[in-house]
């Protein structure tokens, strides 16, 4: 989250010291013990840095006050929020600032920061008017993201299907697409330079942008401050990329970590048509090394658990914390 003070102090903020490595007498070599401290170290790190958050629509379908008091008692302290709730929502397109001063006020009131802005829309979508829509959505969170509480505004990649935003197409591995797209992020982050945002792109195998090589070209070909990444390892693996993990899990932090803005918590696993994506603990994630990997990054990250329903977020969120054991 952008602002650490709004964040409870809890079982999600534990604050814990890193762990002063063993004192080797001299002329000995590093024992097995040193090693162990070294691994309990990057626990601490994980603790300490990662900072669980969830997706507010995960609550969409309970009222504003309702839906605020059930996150601050799962013990979370931020969201990845587009703000719509069952009675009362915010549309960048048609906006309502009263609608949003009311969102706003709830979730401080039970003391819930903002970590991201759900800006996700299908940036390359074939159908011109869908597309000129998503841009415009886009703009308006990257304008006014102060008024909105957050300067972090995320998006897919987009994909040239027809029939749906998360389907693959042939032509999503063309370069034409890859220009397509590359252009538009560009156009994007150069106006979230202009106003202090953040645009993180989220890559995913079925859309333009949907492996570690092309993710690492694009923030090769866009040099950007305002151009970063969200984290979610779960997309990039095909269905057989799955026994490859670990492999994949490392390249994919060496190439891109530097780029990371925040990070999701979701699984994944095989499926006839590719891989699902269900929640953090329903599928084969190496989540102690995925957590290891973002506490390396050796700094503060929000963890939006995602892609849960509200009943089995207490399941998904101890899930996720109990890995965080294993680093």
């Amino acid at each position: 989250m952008f602002n650490e003070n709004s964040i409870p102090r809890g079982p999600f903020r534990t604050e814990l010291r890193r762990r002063e490595w063993l004192k080797v007498a001299g002329g000995m070599m590093l024992a097995p013990s040193l090693l162990g401290a070294a691994a309990e170290d990057w626990k601490a790190k994980a603790k300490q840095n990662l900072r669980l958050a969830v997706t507010s629509n995960t609550f969409a379908g309970l009222a504003l006050e309702q839906a605020a008091a059930k996150i601050k008692e799962l013990g979370f302290g931020g969201v990845l929020t587009d703000f719509a709730f069952a009675d009362v929502r915010f549309d960048p397109l048609q906006p309502d600032w009263q609608a949003l001063k009311s969102i706003r006020a709830a979730f401080d009131r039970h003391g819930i920061g903002i970590v991201g802005l759900m800006g996700y829309t299908n940036i390359v979508d074939p159908d011109a008017e869908r597309r000129k829509r998503g841009d415009a959505k886009l703009e308006f969170l990257i304008a006014n993201w102060k008024r909105l509480g957050c300067p972090q505004v995320s998006t897919e990649t987009g994909t040239l299907n027809t029939k749906s935003e998360w389907l693959e197409s042939p032509e999503n591995a063309t370069e034409a697409a890859y220009q397509q797209c590359r252009a538009a992020l560009e156009r994007l982050a150069r106006q979230a330079e202009q106003t202090g945002a953040i645009l993180s792109i989220e890559a995913y195998w079925r859309n333009v942008i949907g492996s570690i090589d092309r993710a690492e070209r694009l923030f090769r070909d866009v040099k950007s401050p305002a151009l970063k990444l969200v984290m979610d390892p779960c997309n990039y693996f095909r269905k057989e990329d799955l026994p490859n993990m670990q492999a994949m899990l490392e390249d994919m932090f060496k190439r891109l970590g530097s780029q990371v803005a925040i990070a999701h918590a979701k699984d994944v696993k095989a499926a006839p048509d590719g891989t699902d994506l269900p929640a953090a603990g329903l599928g084969v994630l190496d989540y102690p090394l995925y957590l290891r990997l973002l506490a390396q990054l050796d700094r503060p990250l929000d963890l939006v658990v995602e892609h849960v329903t509200a009943a089995d977020v207490p399941r998904a969120r101890d899930y996720v914390l109990a890995q965080m054991e294993k680093v």
